[in-house]
């Protein structure tokens, strides 16, 4: 039965990264888009241009957003460079 448990576990971790690998390209295009975007646009801040640019490339935000939340640290520098 624990054996059943840890196998069905295993397997549905597994469809969940393979899911997250398939985003994952898009991502990191939309990253250097938002970067990108940073660099050239004094006037526009980060969430209006992440925003755009995700709509753009209709990719689900908040979905985004937590991938963000764990692989953001390039994007983060970047716009805090812009903000100085």
């Amino acid at each position: 039965m624990e054996l059943e448990r840890t196998k069905a576990r295993a397997l549905s971790e597994e469809a969940a990264a393979e899911e997250a690998v398939v985003q994952s390209p898009m991502y990191g295009v939309a990253l250097l888009k938002i970067a990108m975007e940073l660099k050239k646009e004094p006037a526009a801040g980060l969430d209006e241009i992440l925003s755009g640019v995700l709509a753009r490339m209709r990719l689900d935000e908040p979905d985004f957003r937590k991938f963000l939340e764990r692989n953001g640290g390039l994007l983060r520098a970047i716009a805090q460079k812009k903000a100085l």
